[in-house]
């Protein structure tokens, strides 16, 4: 959390209010020495303040929210260095953008909204398919557990299927929150969960009859 409160913030004076009526505040900053009046004083005051509480509000939705960034982060990853980088980014995002929320919708809504979209925009602008369903069959080390051959399935799914097989079937959204989380339809999530589901099968399946039977 020490990034995310570092994030714009000014330097704190370092020298309390001193004088009558004509205080002045000296800030020091990168060097440059700035002389405030009373006025700008208490004016950056009242700002020091807005900010504490702005960043006490943050710690507190982090305290929130931060498993729930974090675990849906890793299931569009499938990887904890992506999935950690992705998470301070969102708050990073949360951190600058939480003036803007209007309470139009749950406040958990608008950060899965930013969490989803920051994921997505960050698979295609790398085209990041985490590790490779032909590579992942092809190695010496793989593990038959089923739960990690279905992370490796989910791995290698467009960033739309992914999506929303991760909220609805792993998160446990309903198709009404998904649309409102992704910016579509519930139409469309039903269908996007469908197609998701028929390649997953056959990712599976195939996966099965490479290896054989997974131990249970």
């Amino acid at each position: 959390m020490n990034r995310l409160r570092d994030m714009g913030k000014s330097r704190r004076a370092s020298e309390p209010f001193r004088g009558s009526s004509r205080q002045k505040r000296v800030m020091e900053t990168e060097g440059l020495t700035v002389t405030l009046t009373s006025g700008q004083a208490a004016q950056q005051a009242r700002g020091d303040v807005g900010e504490r509480e702005r960043e006490k509000k943050l710690e507190q939705i982090y305290a929130n929210h931060g498993a729930m960034v974090y675990n849906l982060c890793y299931r569009m990853f499938a990887n904890r260095a992506d999935a950690q980088d992705a998470t301070q980014d969102v708050f990073v995002k949360v951190y600058k953008n939480l003036h803007k929320f209007a309470g139009r919708s749950k406040l958990s809504t608008w950060i899965y909204r930013i969490t989803m979209n920051h994921c997505i925009d960050r698979m295609r602008r790398k085209k990041l398919k985490t590790v490779e369903l032909q590579e992942w069959m092809a190695s010496p080390k793989r593990d038959h557990d089923a739960r990690i051959e279905l992370e490796k399935a989910v791995a290698s799914l467009s960033p739309s299927y992914r999506s929303v097989f991760v909220l609805h079937d792993i998160q446990g959204f309903r198709h009404a929150e998904i649309a409102e989380i992704l910016g579509i339809t519930a139409g469309s999530s039903k269908s996007l969960l469908h197609r998701s589901r028929v390649i997953l099968r056959k990712k599976l399946k195939g996966i099965r009859r490479r290896n054989g039977p997974t131990p249970v």
